[in-house]
């Protein structure tokens, strides 16, 4: 079909239960890259989180880019940063008031992958390093309370922020647009890479703005309804290789 670009979601696409990747994606990915298709891994995870992944599969260079913070930061495998979009301090500090008073756990993640407990501990250590920047917030409840959480957080912080569920027990809050779509987008104008030649591979809510994003789009068997309501394709679950089979099935045949 003449694809140019696979975006590809981490936990729960790629990766199987045991967070590793199996020999048959590692096959179709390098596959895939030796057509000259760029292998863009999109996650929710921060550079150190991919990289070994990315090492495994052999996309590790310097021409090839991940989408990592959930959209927040857009960068190549010699930390070369295209983008990045970061939370001003005073929203920072208006979120973990209103978090903290309605007693819902939460991290402030900076844009080197550090976490934080609280407004407090992460202004000491800006005030230290100005260059840091806090790219988004990681909320955690329990499984039964997360409908409950998500009205309260959607009602207030929709209208300023991306609230987006990323697990059944967590969700995150991001700068406004930044998402993974915003961020393919983006990085497909960077490469030259039009729409059309672009297919997206995940699983949950965050990857539904890329899935949009993308001309192609496929969930794996052990995505969410909604998101296979809204894919082009549905594969395999990521435990029985269905990042390969997307692979094989849509780009290099």
């Amino acid at each position: 079909m003449g694809y140019k670009l696979i975006a590809i979601d981490m936990d729960g696409t790629l990766l199987n239960s045991k967070q590793k990747v199996s020999q048959k994606n590692i096959q179709a990915i390098q596959e895939a890259k030796s057509k000259g298709v760029y292998i863009v891994l999109c996650s929710g995870r921060a550079y150190d989180g991919i990289i070994d992944s990315a090492k495994v599969l052999g996309i590790n260079e310097s021409d090839q880019y991940m989408i990592c913070y959930g959209g927040s930061v857009i960068q190549n495998y010699d930390q070369k940063v295209l983008y990045q979009r970061i939370l001003k301090n005073e929203n920072c500090e208006e979120i973990a008031r209103f978090l903290t008073d309605k007693k819902i756990h939460y991290k402030f993640i900076d844009n080197t992958g550090t976490l934080y407990q609280s407004y407090q501990d992460w202004i000491e250590k800006h005030m230290l390093n100005p260059k840091l920047g806090i790219v988004k917030v990681l909320l955690k409840t329990r499984k039964h309370k997360l409908p409950e959480v998500l009205e309260l957080v959607h009602k207030q912080y929709d209208s300023n922020y991306f609230v987006v569920q990323t697990s059944e027990k967590e969700l995150e809050i991001f700068p406004k647009n930044v998402n993974k779509g915003n961020a393919l987008e983006r990085l497909t104008k960077y490469l030259k890479v039009s729409p059309k030649e672009v297919m997206a591979i995940g699983d949950y809510d965050n990857d539904m703005p890329m899935f949009r994003a993308a001309k192609f789009s496929v969930a794996v068997g052990n995505a969410i309804p909604k998101v296979k309501d809204l894919s082009d394709a549905v594969v395999s679950d990521n435990n029985h290789d269905g990042v390969a089979e997307a692979i094989e099935k849509y780009v290099l045949k």
